[in-house]
């Protein structure tokens, strides 16, 4: 049911733009409030009091003037409560437990079996979760909420994962399961949805409107902003460009098409690459250590994938025109490595690039960008307001 424009909504809706103000402005006085929102200086003082009195607002101290009292400053108090973002990843659970600023205050990370049933890994996300609450303080609003970025198609709406076929997952209700054995909110959404967030909010997006991140692990996703808002598209589906077709007489993708991005730029791919080139079986993390010993074999993989990546930014980049590209995930990690290849075919592909340089970033997140965008997903919710 829609809500109608009562006092008590009015209201409400005054104190969420009051609280999001200094939660993105602080330090802030209630007279640049009042000048800013238009609403009169009562209505900020009284609003600003509540806050105050809920712990999500304090005073600290005093602004400069040029005559008269100098103004009271007021900032936003992120350790009012706790946020709890997971990165699940299709071999591995990375778990951060944040402030209400997205600010990590403890990081755990285990290994995941994708091939071990349902029950087994959900009892392992659950006793995640529950290790990174146990190790927060007391606060007062305590765990807000949970989010979770997960390598697969999900709707969004209902928390369901239709499928994540690299975890043998298919019609989970991982949001209502997760809310029963846990009793706190929980917000699941695809994990490439969870880094662009993440980038937008607390990342190198924080100064565009527009962005695609890049989610390169064992699978390639995108995550869509236009107007600072996520594309999901019908059902929460948007943004499998991974899946592009970049190679037409191209190996067969587990999906069922030939020539897939993923195939190619994948950590997978990567491997593949450098076995070819070496004759030698490396992890990824190897292969890191070995490009950073300029490893010919090492240096020949990244900038093959790089290549291949660039290709499907490219198209990306033709078809939806964004403000900047972030490349996150494992890959990512290879830093300049991965990043000149893919600026080099972007330049060379990308008809609106060549018209309409689109700046092309490494996550400035890192390792904890989906995990911190999981988070995100949480905070964007409770401070939308009614």
């Amino acid at each position: 049911m829609t809500r109608t424009g009562d006092q008590a909504f009015i209201k409400a809706l005054n104190r969420s733009i009051v609280l999001n103000l200094i939660r993105t402005q602080s330090p802030i006085s209630r007279t640049q409030i009042a000048k800013i929102t238009g609403l009169n200086k009562a209505t900020v003082s009284a609003l600003v009091d509540e806050l105050i009195q809920d712990n999500l607002v304090q005073e600290v101290g005093h602004g400069h003037a040029r005559v008269g009292r100098r103004p009271v400053l007021l900032l936003f108090n992120a350790d009012a409560g706790h946020v709890i973002g997971m990165d699940l990843g299709v071999n591995y659970i990375r778990v951060l437990a944040t402030d209400l600023a997205a600010r990590a205050r403890h990081a755990y990370e285990s290994p995941l079996d994708p091939s071990a049933s349902v029950e087994t890994n959900l009892r392992l996300v659950v006793d995640m979760v529950r290790k990174a609450a146990e190790a927060l303080p007391p606060s007062s609003l305590g765990i807000v909420g949970i989010g979770i970025g997960v390598p697969g198609l999900v709707d969004y709406d209902t928390g369901t994962v239709i499928n994540a076929p690299n975890l043998r997952w298919s019609d989970l209700p991982l949001r209502e399961r997760l809310e029963r054995e846990l009793q706190m909110p929980v917000f699941v959404d695809n994990e490439a949805n969870a880094g662009a967030l993440g980038e937008k909010l607390f990342g190198s997006g924080k100064d565009v409107s527009d962005l695609v991140y890049v989610s390169v692990g064992i699978g390639i996703g995108t995550g869509i902003i236009v107007g600072g808002e996520l594309m999901r598209g019908r059902r929460g589906l948007a943004g499998e460009f991974g899946h592009m077709t970049v190679e037409t007489a191209g190996a067969r993708c587990s999906c069922g098409n030939t020539g897939c991005l993923e195939l190619y730029a994948s950590e997978a791919a990567v491997e593949q690459m450098y076995l070819r080139e070496s004759g030698r079986p490396a992890k990824l993390a190897e292969i890191q250590e070995r490009l950073a010993e300029n490893d010919a074999a090492a240096i020949s993989a990244v900038q093959a994938a790089g290549y291949y990546l660039g290709v499907g930014v490219a198209n990306i980049i033709n078809g939806l025109n964004p403000s900047m590209v972030v490349i996150g995930n494992r890959v990512a990690q290879f830093g300049d490595w991965l990043l000149r290849p893919v600026e080099q075919a972007v330049q060379n592909r990308s008809f609106v690039a060549r018209n309409s340089a689109t700046p092309i970033r490494i996550s400035s997140l890192g390792r904890d960008a989906i995990a911190v965008g999981a988070a995100a997903l949480v905070l964007h919710h409770y401070f939308s307001g009614p």
